[in-house]
């Protein structure tokens, strides 16, 4: 059988329904039950497949902060904007991140406006084009959860041509859910799904404090109908029991104990310190900031990045800080649909394929049964 007959089998029908069934029995015992994904790709398969439309009633599935491209800090877009600006200097990014709206504008408007911005595919394209172009500087504005920063760290490590920096806005995952759990409590959040790609370079261990501490119930899924629905009947079966755990349901895939090489090169590039989560807050333990080894590279050490105006995290109206901690669906968002739409969007959980106001702007509706 080859891979994409394998993963055929994670949309088999009969086990869709099978585990819709299961899920269904165990909420009528438990009764009300709100669980939170931290994903936004979560989020885009629970919507495409119509996976909401078959749990009960009584059970919510909430989208959390999962996606990198709406949790990036406004003030590093608007400093990758004011770099652009700079003469013999070139910002250079991800697509997505051309379009999320900062203060005054975004990079795509900057690159019309005159500032010097392309869009990579990822670090290695940024590595050709500043050998190919010696003479000149590049920035490369790095954007992702563990699973970019593991690349960005062995590229790093391996050496870059010294007219490349990089603009760092990766995060890290698990300190997360201490926020969250601020803002909620276990009587609005009774369980957690894990994003299963982050899993695969911190494994589970990261996360034991919720179990320790919060007394809640997490399980890493991954990305399939029945990789998603195995997690939450996982979840709901642990709630029923009345325990806390921390269980990976995505073992082909995730090592408990993580990527431990990847760990390993990324301990030796970047600390963790405080960081900002777009238009929510600083959470401790969150932002990758390169080592002093690495400082030469540091985009922020190495130019005047600072914007002539100060940064403003979220538009009058958007509720995209809401909506990311959980608070509201996007449907509750004046702006939905009417002046945020993906062709022009007004906040930054409308850009990305993984925002969740991007996701239910489309809403899928397409069953797997």
């Amino acid at each position: 059988m080859d891979f994409n007959q394998t993963l055929k089998e994670y949309e088999n029908r009969d086990l869709v329904l099978g585990l819709a069934g299961n899920i269904e029995k165990t909420v009528s015992k438990i009764g009300k039950t709100r669980l939170m994904h931290v994903c936004g790709t979560h989020e885009h398969e629970i919507v495409k497949y119509g996976i909401r439309q078959l749990l009960p009633p009584d059970l919510e599935i909430i989208p959390g902060p999962g996606c990198p491209v709406c949790i990036c800090p406004v003030e590093l877009i608007d400093e990758a904007i004011t770099l652009s600006y700079q003469d013999n200097i070139t910002v250079l990014t991800f697509g997505d991140m051309l379009r999320v709206p900062a203060t005054k504008e975004s990079l795509d408007d900057a690159r019309n406006n005159g500032g010097s911005v392309k869009m990579v595919y990822g670090p290695l394209d940024a590595i050709k084009l500043a050998q190919a172009k010696p003479n000149e500087k590049f920035v490369f504005f790095s954007v992702g959860f563990e699973t970019t920063t593991a690349g960005i760290a062995g590229i790093i490590k391996h050496g870059v041509p010294d007219n490349l920096f990089f603009l760092i806005a990766n995060r890290y995952i698990p300190p997360v859910f201490k926020l969250l759990m601020e803002v909620h409590d276990r009587k609005s959040i009774q369980g957690f799904l894990l994003a299963g790609h982050a899993a695969t370079i911190t494994g589970i261990g990261p996360y034991g404090y919720m179990k320790t501490k919060y007394q809640l119930p997490c399980v890493v899924a991954g990305f399939t109908p029945v990789d998603i629905l195995s997690a939450i009947n996982n979840v709901l079966l642990l709630i029923e029991k009345g325990e806390a755990g921390i269980i990976n349901s995505y073992s082909r895939v995730v090592n408990n104990e993580g990527n431990q090489s990847a760990l390993k090169m990324m301990d030796e590039v970047f600390n963790l310190v405080p960081g900002v989560w777009r238009g929510i807050s600083t959470v401790d333990g969150t932002a990758y900031s390169l080592k002093e080894k690495y400082k030469h590279l540091d985009a922020e050490k190495q130019f005047d990045c600072t914007p002539p105006y100060e940064s403003r995290a979220t538009p009058p109206g958007c509720q995209c800080h809401r909506i990311m901690l959980g608070e509201i669906p996007p449907t509750e968002c004046k702006m939905f649909k009417s002046k945020c739409t993906p062709n022009d969007p007004y906040g930054p959980c409308m850009v990305s394929l993984e925002g969740t106001c991007h996701t239910w702007f489309h809403g899928f509706h397409e069953i797997v049964v």
